[in-house]
């Protein structure tokens, strides 16, 4: 069963944290904010906490970084770290499940060279949250339940 209300999706990385959120009704997924992740992740945490207490959502997503392979990598052990730790900070209702991210940000790259728009870091970081948004609320709708794996 989907669990109503919201979906926020991160693509975390060692310098920044890309976020996108969905509406109450999973339809449409937004690029929100981007966090920078250079001198403190609990700062993040906190940040990431408060979007998800004022934003009713049920459900965040964490990009996990794999290669093409299929193969975990160093950046997977470091999103896996900050999934539970951002699970150790976020109520007990609140799902964090990782998700495959392969491919996302050049995908977001590619279209933001189609759409003739500059690819700055930060908007980069975003688009690639979307994708992965986009990627979770695909699988709800399709398989009934949540994407990926629950921390």
């Amino acid at each position: 069963m989907i669990l109503p209300g919201a979906r926020l999706a991160i693509d975390y990385g060692d310098k920044r944290i890309g976020i996108a959120k969905s509406d109450d009704s999973r339809l449409i997924a937004s690029p929100l904010i981007t966090l920078d992740n250079g001198e403190s992740t609990d700062l993040a945490v906190i940040a990431i906490k408060e979007l998800v207490g004022v934003s009713n959502v049920k459900i965040v997503y964490i990009g996990l970084p794999l290669h093409l392979s299929g193969k975990e990598s160093d950046s997977s052990d470091k999103a896996r770290s900050f999934a539970s730790l951002l699970k150790s900070h976020l109520p007990q209702e609140i799902q964090v499940r990782l998700l495959d991210e392969r491919l996302t940000t050049s995908s977001a790259l590619g279209e933001l060279k189609i759409a003739g728009l500059k690819s700055n870091k930060e908007n980069i970081d975003q688009l690639a949250a979307v994708k992965i948004l986009e990627f979770a609320l695909e699988v709800e709708r399709v398989s009934g339940g949540a994407a990926g794996h629950e921390i």
